[in-house]
């Protein structure tokens, strides 16, 4: 067939041919111009844990999102769904400062018990007298007690003002005057049974978004059509105002997000087409601490990195805060806090994690043992527990039952020390940047201190 052949078939009149974007919107990475357009001129919209996360992140970290709340003026919107899931849920984001407290509180306690029992052998085996073993003791005590009360100030201050009584909560009061006449109005009778009927028949065909709720259908109150509720309604928004929208969720499930190596890198690609295909407008999406990042670059909102880190840590606690067994995945925040109890705990394990970063994720047994001063003939086995013990305390502390993947990790393939020995340890590729950025904030600390 000759070009002029070609140019008098319908694909050459545009019919049946398109580019590489043509149904894969998804895939296109925003530029710096698509994040300023977005957030300059699109309409940005809210999940409900943005508004109830308002409860558990800092003092500084609270102000920064309404500051920015505050700079988006009239482009700022919420969904019906989203504020009715965030009354539905305020009391129990009010209660959960306390509830983790308490938690942390006890975890400290039992912590005393085993540090006394430390002391206590040390003691024994240096016959310290019984008199100034008590003093230590007591010193002990008081020490965690002092700290105990320093945490309940910390808490007592960042939740000044925020109380069951609406009228007397600093939260309800600021989303009161930001949000006014920026709260979508709800369905019709007729239109939401239609849309909790859809969103059914979504889940069933695991069409995203929400297909990850199934599970919460044995309750019998629809629960589980809330995320497709919270999409039916931003396409209709969109249809009605046109141009960029932009949601910004907590919500890292792979019912919305297009995931790799366990982090979220933008909507998946059939919930951008859908979009574009209803509304003919471009659907972006972002986690709220890269909402900060980003209305610090093109909205001048002031925003410490502070901040950014602890809604990052709080997002990464309260996103499945619901599950039974809620397994986390690791993020630098978390990484860093690992590392700073290794430093302590076990510096040779530490040693050895960045050992095997600089090396491009391995480090041989060879290196172990250097690092270490091991003699030679040293066994390796159970190198690891104390990394797997402190991640277990680091996961407990953000509400996750563990992590979904381990640090550092044995190699065995080749076996070359002997039957049942390590070749060395791994650190997984997925982990590597993170840790790499943990590693910063730590040199940071230490050259602040």
């Amino acid at each position: 067939m000759t070009d002029a052949d070609l140019a008098e078939t319908p694909e050459a009149d545009g019919c049946n041919v398109g580019g590489i974007f043509d149904g894969f919107s998804g895939y296109a990475t925003p530029s710096p111009g698509d994040w300023k357009s977005a957030l300059g001129s699109g309409t940005i919209v809210v999940d409900t844990n943005v508004l109830l996360n308002l409860y558990r992140y800092s003092n500084d970290a609270r102000d920064a999102f309404l500051s920015v709340f505050n700079t988006l003026g009239q482009r700022l919107w919420v969904p019906n769904q989203v504020m009715s899931e965030f009354w539905r849920n305020r009391e129990s984001a009010i209660e959960d400062p306390r509830k983790q407290l308490d938690q942390s509180k006890s975890a400290l306690r039992g912590d005393l018990g085993k540090a006394v029992e430390k002391l206590r052998a040390w003691a024994n085996r240096v016959s310290l007298d019984r008199r100034e073993a008590g003093l230590l003791e007591n010193r002990l005590a008081e020490s965690f007690e002092e700290v105990i009360g320093l945490m309940e100030k910390v808490v007592d201050n960042s939740g000044l003002g925020m109380q069951r009584d609406t009228s007397k909560d600093r939260v309800i009061a600021e989303l009161a005057g930001l949000l006014m006449g920026k709260v979508g109005l709800p369905l019709s009778k007729g239109d939401h049974d239609t849309a909790v009927a859809l969103g059914k028949q979504r889940i069933a065909a695991k069409i995203p978004p929400g297909y990850m709720d199934k599970k919460k259908d044995s309750r019998g109150d629809d629960s589980e059509v809330g995320d497709y509720l919270v999409w039916h309604q931003l396409k209709l928004e969109a249809k009605r105002r046109g141009g960029d929208f932009l949601f910004v969720t907590g919500d890292f499930k792979e019912d919305w997000w297009r995931i790799r190596n366990n982090m979220p890198i933008g909507p998946r690609n059939e919930l951008s087409e859908e979009f574009l295909g209803e509304t003919e407008s471009r659907f972006f999406m972002l986690k709220p601490e890269q909402l900060l990042v980003l209305a610090r670059e093109h909205l001048q909102v002031e925003v410490s990195e502070v901040s950014v880190q602890n809604v990052e840590m709080v997002d990464a606690r309260s996103e499945n805060e619901e599950e039974e067994e809620v397994i986390g995945s690791w993020n630098y925040i978390l990484l860093a806090d690992l590392i700073r109890s290794l430093r302590i705990q076990a510096p040779v394990q530490e040693a050895v994690i960045f050992r095997a970063v600089e090396n491009g994720g391995f480090a041989s047994r060879d290196e172990v043992y250097e690092i270490g001063g091991y003699e030679p003939g040293r066994m390796l086995k159970g190198f690891t527990r104390p990394i797997a013990r402190i991640s277990q305390d680091v996961a407990a502390n953000v509400g996750f039952s563990r992590f979904d993947q381990d640090v550092l990790i044995p190699v065995y393939e080749e076996m070359k020390a002997g039957f049942g020995r390590v070749d060395g340890f791994k650190v997984s590729p997925a982990l590597q940047g993170s840790l790499e950025k943990a590693r910063i904030i730590l040199e940071r600390e230490e050259g602040e201190i």
